[in-house]
């Protein structure tokens, strides 16, 4: 019995690198009588003239001339837990670089490919390729140092992902997914029957023109290119477009055809700018290419300012959202002849409307009217605006408004909110500082920041973050010098020690409050059991509120007659006979004044404290109330006290702590008014219980003012 090895193509022997080239051989073995010592060099001509053997010098030479290639598919150690993976990109040459490379598990895939071939009768050829990818598979497993290979890693096979899926599963190598997955992109029951259960074919999805970059959608996509590109190819020829600049387009007057309604444009300003509409290929009524855009009074983009900007369809949903810039806008209409943008007949009715419902307007409100106007001239007033867009509109200008124009599109359905602008300001601010903390500082300092919330002055009332901020801006400075100087990277570390040092050269009042933070700080976390001791247990605090001091008389002396207004003389009257807190009179309801019954009701979290209202403040009331009404009959504020703002505000806030301290006399606050009415009434009864019933007070707040006035009748025994 005989074997012949034709050897035209030995890069087999290539690998070898004692295998040297040599001429064409016939070699005959294990026949009788043995003749291969007599027989003769076989040598077949090439293309080129030259023997078989130059060639072979030549891929020597070209392979060890070759550097060293990177390794392909390394095998790792088993076990690993990958912690991402990463699609690869496998191919022919992947497939040469394995060739001949031991894989482990391929004694066990080899008959299970023949086993396939067998039963359904398969090809050579399908085996070859089959066994190749089947090899690829195994030194991606390799790769990844799996046991067995996952599924979805089968999606990088160049091709017979789903044989290979089917192999790999027999010889028990196949990790698979929990859902069944498709790799091949035909209709593959009628072509592969070893696929008895085919995962259906995912839908087409949507992509781009190859031409005109316009998005076709799924339903109508049909190939590369959207159908008036399709017809547009077959009348034209091709080249470089001279306004976009693009090769190998279908050209029309040296245009493609994005750019060729542009040509009355380009013509009329050869200067203008080569940017070209984004547009969707949908089902249109009207067939044919694009129509010039019309050039109207030959003037020039410059001159473009005076018409009314281009609006967007309503109902037409953007591709993505940015931030506009408004700077360019306000500048193009700082440069208009015209005091006001002309605008169109929608966007003027809108206005009209607005103005119609604020009448009587101050010239320095004339802001808001301002803001509405360059907001319907730019986008128009079929569409929604989002409510960031005014507001950055007003920050670029001090002329204009951005919370009564959001306030009216709102109530008209024109407005689309962003939560963002909602947030409390002081939580954001929270929020800021805490991600600025290193990991696990932040999450200590926030759970902090939970338990100050749970802790409210009242049951049931929560700790406004206004306060926490104030807490957290003394103890910031300490935090970032106790994880970037000191090295602290846990509160947990912080000693007895670091406490004092950060008091240490503080006095008085920073002192204070920086050691009252730190114990709430540790108390906190020692209670949700964070840390394990408090560092600030023993640190001393001192006297936090001082001894309430009482106001000359000649500074008391004709203070409701320094106060011309009617809201001024209220918010006199409150503080200095009722003793009530700036806080709580700017919240006052209207509904809690009852002048019939000559009472007002105070609200303090879940609790209720009733004031009655002697004649002079009874008469007070009545002349506010009296004022209010005629000066804005129809506003819906329920806040008893309201401005010329706040008064016709949709969002009925009360009024700012600034307009109530205004009205003041220079030198006297609010708060000092009221120390010097409950001390006053202290020096007269001396009685604590006095004072709770009617000031409201707490205990502790009563024995400190009978303690300041009376001091004699509470001082202690000596021993």
């Amino acid at each position: 019995m005989s074997a012949i090895r034709a050897e035209d193509n030995a890069e087999w022997a290539l690998g070898l690198k004692e295998a040297r080239p040599r001429p064409l051989q016939l070699m005959v073995g294990g026949t009788y009588g043995d003749r291969s010592m007599s027989a003769r060099p076989l040598r077949r001509p090439t293309k080129t003239g030259l023997r078989v053997g130059l060639e072979w010098w030549t891929k020597l030479r070209q392979q060890r001339a070759a550097p060293p290639r990177p390794p392909v598919l390394e095998a790792q150690i088993r076990g690993q837990i990958p912690l991402f993976t990463v699609p690869r990109a496998l191919d022919d040459a992947t497939v040469s670089a394995i060739v001949g490379r031991p894989l482990a598990g391929w004694d066990a895939a080899r008959p299970e490919i023949e086993l396939i071939e067998a039963e359904h009768g398969m090809s050579g050829a399908w085996r070859r390729k089959v066994a190749e990818m089947v090899r690829l598979a195994l030194a991606v497993r390799e790769a990844e140092g799996a046991d067995r290979l996952p599924e979805a890693m089968l999606r990088d096979l160049p091709t017979n992902g789903d044989a290979v899926r089917l192999v790999l599963l027999r010889a028990g190598l196949l990790e698979e997914a929990d859902k069944p997955m498709r790799f091949s992109i035909s209709d593959q029951p009628t072509r592969t029957p070893y696929i008895t259960s085919p995962v259906p074919l995912p839908p087409p999805a949507s992509r781009q023109c190859a031409d005109c970059d316009a998005w076709v959608p799924a339903d109508r996509r049909t190939g590369f290119v959207c159908a008036p590109c399709r017809h547009w190819r077959e009348r034209v020829g091709r080249g470089r477009c001279c306004r976009c600049g693009r090769d190998g387009q279908a050209l029309r007057d040296d245009r493609c055809r994005s750019c060729h309604p542009y040509r009355l444009w380009d013509a009329a300003w050869p200067s203008s700018r080569r940017a070209t509409q984004l547009v969707i290929d949908l089902p249109m009524g009207k067939g044919g290419p694009f129509e010039a855009f019309p050039v109207d009074d030959g003037r020039g983009p410059e001159h473009c300012e005076d018409r009314p900007g281009l609006h967007t369809s309503p109902g037409q949903q953007p591709l993505f959202n940015i931030r506009r810039d408004w700077v360019p806008v306000l500048a193009r209409l700082r440069a208009m002849p015209r005091s006001e943008p002309p605008l169109d007949e929608p966007a003027q009715h809108l206005l009209e409307e607005f103005t119609r419902h604020r009448p009587g307007q101050r010239a320095d409100y004339r802001k808001n009217t301002r803001t509405l106007t360059i907001l319907l001239y730019w986008l128009g007033a079929g569409t929604a605006v989002f409510e960031r867009d005014v507001h950055d509109l007003a920050r670029n200008d001090v002329n204009l408004a951005a919370k009564p124009v959001c306030q009216f599109l709102r109530a008209r359905g024109l407005l689309v909110d962003d939560p963002e602008l909602h947030r409390d300001a002081d939580e954001m601010w929270v929020e800021a500082v805490l991600t600025a903390l290193p990991d696990p500082v932040a999450t200590e300092v926030r759970t902090w920041v939970e338990v100050l919330r749970e802790q409210g002055r009242r049951e049931g009332e929560p700790r406004g973050y206004d306060g926490i901020r104030r807490y957290l801006a003394r103890l910031q400075p300490v935090l970032t010098h106790w994880t970037a100087t000191v090295g602290v990277s846990s509160l947990r570390q912080v000693t007895k020690g670091h406490v004092d040092d950060a008091v240490a050269e503080l006095s008085g009042m920073a002192r204070r409050s920086l050691a009252t933070v730190l114990r709430s700080l540790f108390r906190a976390l020692k209670s949700r059991r964070v840390i394990f001791q408090n560092p600030a247990r023993d640190l001393p605090v001192g006297d936090l509120t001082g001894l309430p001091r009482s106001i000359p008389s000649d500074r008391l002396m004709g203070l409701l007659d320094q106060t011309e207004t009617p809201l001024g003389r209220l918010v006199v009257a409150l503080a200095a006979i009722h003793a009530l807190p700036g806080s709580e009179i700017r919240t006052l309801h209207s509904s809690s004044l009852d002048l019939s019954r000559g009472t007002l009701e105070v609200r303090r979290g879940l609790l209720r404290h009733t004031l009655y209202l002697e004649k002079l403040t009874h008469q007070i009331a009545a002349d506010w109330s009296t004022y209010r009404h005629g000066r804005w009959p129809a506003s819906a504020n329920p806040h008893l006290l309201v401005s010329q703002k706040t008064a016709v505000d949709p969002d009925h806030p009360a009024v700012n702590i600034g307009l109530l301290r205004g009205v003041l006399p220079r030198g006297l606050t609010l708060s000092g008014l009221r120390q010097d009415r409950i001390l006053n009434e202290a020096a007269e009864c001396a009685d604590p219980l006095r004072l709770m019933r009617l000031f409201g007070i707490t205990e502790q707040t009563a024995m400190r003012y009978v303690g300041t006035a009376c001091p004699e009748r509470t001082s202690k025994l000596p021993r």
